[in-house]
C-alpha cells in the first residue's frame, strides 16, 4: 500500500467514528433532555368543589338538578381545558348558581309568528388554594332561540335543554377563563 491509500484510510476511519460519536452523543443529548422535559411537564390539577343553587325566586330556586348538569359541565369544560381532575388536589373551583332566566319576546302578525327566548344564567365562581380564597369572579351565559312560524303552537312554556345547556356551557367557559387556574 503507498501512502496516499494509508492516508485515505484513516480519512474514512475518522471521518466515520465522528459519525458514530456524534450520533451517540445526540442520542444520549435526546435522552436527557426527554427526561428533563418529563420530570418538568406535568398536568395541571383541579378539583370541583360544590356547586350551589342560590337562586331565591322562580321555578329553579333551590333546584338540585340544576347545580348537579352545571357540576358536570363545568368538570367536562375543566378537562377540555387542558386540566386534570383529582380530588386531592389543592386547587379547588366552586360556583354559586345567582341567576336563571328565560326572557321571551314574542311577535305575531295574523298567522305569522316569531318567538325569541334568551336563557340566562349567572353564576359566581371562587378558585380556592389550600381551602382559601384566591381569586373570585363573576360570569354569565347566554343562549338565544329564533323560531319562526305560520302556525302557533304552545309548547307550554317549558325550557328548551338545548338551550340551557349552551347557556350553563358558555358560563363555565367563561368562569375557566376568568379564574385563570
Amino acid at each position: 500500500m503507498n501512502k496516499f491509500h494509508i492516508t485515505v484510510t484513516q480519512s474514512l476511519l475518522k471521518c466515520c467514528l465522528t459519525v458514530a460519536l456524534n450520533r451517540s452523543i445526540m442520542r444520549l443529548l435526546l435522552l436527557l433532555l426527554s427526561l428533563l422535559f418529563g420530570l418538568c411537564v406535568f398536568g395541571q390539577e383541579v378539583k370541583i368543589g360544590d356547586v350551589t343553587n342560590k337562586i331565591i325566586l322562580g321555578d329553579l330556586a333551590n333546584n338540585r338538578d340544576l347545580a348537579f348538569g352545571v357540576k358536570n359541565v363545568l368538570e367536562e369544560v375543566v378537562q377540555d381545558a387542558g386540566y386534570d381532575l383529582n380530588p386531592n388536589s389543592p386547587l379547588e373551583i366552586t360556583v354559586d348558581i345567582l341567576f336563571f332566566d328565560v326572557k321571551k319576546n314574542n311577535m305575531q302578525i295574523a298567522v305569522y309568528s316569531k318567538n325569541t327566548d334568551i336563557y340566562s344564567i349567572i353564576a359566581r365562581g371562587t378558585l380556592l388554594k389550600n381551602g382559601k380564597k384566591k381569586k373570585h369572579v363573576l360570569a354569565k351565559g347566554q343562549a338565544k332561540s329564533i323560531t319562526t312560524a305560520t302556525l302557533v303552537i304552545d309548547e307550554g312554556g317549558k325550557f328548551s335543554q338545548a338551550n340551557v345547556s349552551s347557556a350553563i356551557k358558555k358560563l363555565c367557559e367563561q368562569l375557566i377563563t376568568k379564574l385563570k387556574i
